[in-house]
């Protein structure tokens, strides 16, 4: 048989295979049709960050957000100080499960059992500051409790969500991190209201 003919044999053989399945397809399916998140949102942010070194200031500054389905954020702070830049970007990191197979290689670290959630690793396809980014998925909520970013540099920065119920919609109500990076050690907590949720549907 000829190559062309093999290649049309393949073709067919892979047609008729199943759909992806397994724990990995699952739960990025979970989290993205999640029937409880909004389509959009703009919501009140205050930041209160914590440095754990020199120079021993807390400081805590009020901004909005907007939200945009599938991952668009716009924050806008006043006054914020400059290591806030080192927590830019980590929303839209979470953002979009659905789109995180072309923008990381995915593997599960922790697989899902009773009373363990399982936790996703995902390897940025282009290498950047980022290591990996760890992932734990509560499956019953489809949402993320928690995310913990490995720097090449060394440092992590690990951060926990909580969650609060506006107009029937599940939003983020508070995000706490621990900012543990080369020159910098800080506790920073994020707290959000004031929400004018899109109501009328989901994403």
């Amino acid at each position: 048989m000829g190559a062309v003919r093999w290649l049309t044999v393949l073709a067919i053989a892979l047609m008729l295979l199943p759909a992806a399945t397994g724990p990995i397809p699952q739960i990025l399916q979970r989290l993205a049709s999640n029937p409880a998140a909004p389509s959009q949102y703009s919501a009140n942010v205050r930041v209160r960050m914590h440095m754990r070194g020199f120079p021993w200031i807390t400081k805590t500054v009020s901004g909005s957000e907007v939200y945009k389905h599938p991952g668009f954020y716009h924050f806008v702070f006043r006054d914020a100080p400059k290591a806030l830049d080192q927590l830019s970007g980590l929303e839209e990191d979470l953002a979009d499960p659905s789109g995180w197979p072309q923008r990381y290689d995915i593997s599960l670290l922790v697989p899902a059992a009773p009373g363990v959630d399982p936790v996703v690793r995902l390897s940025p396809k282009v290498h950047k500051l980022v290591r990996t980014l760890d992932i734990t998925v509560n499956m019953a909520k489809a949402h993320i409790d928690k995310a913990v970013w490995s720097r090449f540099d060394g440092g992590t920065i690990t951060m926990t969500q909580k969650y609060g119920t506006v107009a029937s919609r599940e939003v983020v109500s508070e995000q706490d991190a621990a900012v543990r990076i080369p020159n910098m050690s800080a506790d920073v907590t994020a707290t959000y209201s004031g929400f004018a949720v899109d109501s009328a549907g989901t994403h």
